[in-house]
């Protein structure tokens, strides 16, 4: 399975891999991936293929808690919305009319004191629902909050296992998703990633290329160091050996794929495990919008306030606080969507489809900071 091919990443961490062929279409998954797929039973094929990434497909149980009776009424059905400390939990629920808010899969939203303006924020977008029929999009901070304390709650074992003390934790796990697989998903986007395919140098009268080359080069720059540093500092590199990560030139190397080294899989994969359970959904939903994992780190980076995480896990290779990597939502967007701008630059925007898009990623994306920070 896919599990088992990755896990040939920590066994062999200072292995080197030859940049493969994979299919010549920007944004699909790479070759390894489909090859591995090819090789499973109809039972190993359906348990990976039905993981969900990213979407909350436990939506569709029929437990009863509030958010599967809001996506299924689509209407609401309660008079106040509030916030409350549980001295038991020693954390800050959301309540709907006294009554905890329950996730997809049954568990109380409750949030750490660290968190506690994150529980106000989740309050604050039942409260302001409006009272004729709900979209579905109207929630997108209880979303990841939900879909973050429904993972962290299954996965509460040592090292994030399972946690057995759940009933049918086995069952609950298979609707939430398989949290490697989730992990394994995330790294799959590096090789295709947006920021690493670089267009011809006559798009848009060689416009493009030059931003490209003028955004993108710098980012490249910063997380091979980034993620040197992380394998240096991990014992992952070998003396004197460097992260390089691969990026593809369609002006020079024509349309191909593009596949990282097992090397920088390796050490990227460690920093992922490394992650807290906040910071990897909102990893998983700023790559899901932007189809780009180094847009997602970006966002974690440059949202993060808590200073042993910003220290450790998204600054560590900076001399001060002065030079830290750090960029807003909206230069995360150009980054992860800038052949789209062009094109609507040139052509215009079609109705009702570009304009609902650019809401879309900043609204994704601004929940995702949100839930990190």
């Amino acid at each position: 399975m896919l599990r088992t091919s990755y896990r040939l990443l920590r066994t062999n961490p200072v292995a080197t891999g030859s940049r493969g062929s994979i299919c010549p279409i920007r944004r699909i998954h790479s070759i390894q991936f489909t090859r591995t797929f090819a090789t499973l039973n109809e039972k190993e094929k359906s348990k990976l293929s039905t993981t969900p990434l990213g979407q909350d497909k436990t939506m569709e149980n029929n437990l009863k808690t509030e958010t599967n009776r809001l996506s299924k009424t689509l209407s609401k059905f309660w008079e106040k919305v509030g916030t409350a400390y549980n001295p038991e939990s020693n954390k800050t629920e959301v309540q709907l009319d006294g009554k905890a808010l329950k996730t997809p899969l049954g568990f109380a939203v409750a949030l750490p004191e660290s968190k506690k303006n994150l529980a106000h924020l989740v309050a604050h977008e039942w409260a302001n629902l409006p009272d004729l029929k709900v979209k579905t999009n109207a929630l997108p901070i209880t979303s990841v909050v939900a879909r973050t304390i429904d993972l962290g709650t299954v996965y509460n074992g040592p090292n994030n296992e399972k946690d057995s003390s759940l009933t049918n934790v086995e069952e609950i796990a298979t609707k939430i998703g398989d949290l490697e697989d989730i992990r394994l998903n995330i790294l799959r986007y590096l090789d295709t990633d947006t920021c690493l395919i670089f267009t011809t140098k006559d798009e848009y009268e060689g416009k493009l290329r030059l931003r490209q080359d003028e955004l993108y080069l710098p980012q490249i720059e910063e997380y091979n160091d980034f993620f040197t540093k992380w394998g240096e500092k991990n014992g992952l590199l070998a003396s004197g050996q460097k992260v390089q990560l691969e990026y593809l030139d369609c002006e020079t190397q024509g349309l191909r794929g593009n596949s990282q080294t097992i090397t920088t899989q390796n050490v990227v994969l460690n920093w992922v495990e490394s992650l807290s359970m906040y910071d990897l959904v909102a990893l998983e939903k700023a790559i899901l919008t932007t189809k780009s994992f180094l847009c997602g780190v970006t966002l974690l980076r440059s949202n993060c306030s808590n200073e042993e995480d910003i220290k450790n896990l998204y600054q560590f290779n900076k001399a001060s606080a002065d030079d830290y990597y750090f960029r807003t939502i909206d230069e995360i967007v150009e980054l992860g969507n800038m052949e789209i701008i062009f094109q609507t630059g040139e052509w215009g925007e079609v109705e009702d489809t570009h304009d609902v898009d650019k809401v879309d990623w900043l609204r994704n994306l601004t929940s995702a900071a949100i839930l990190c920070h």
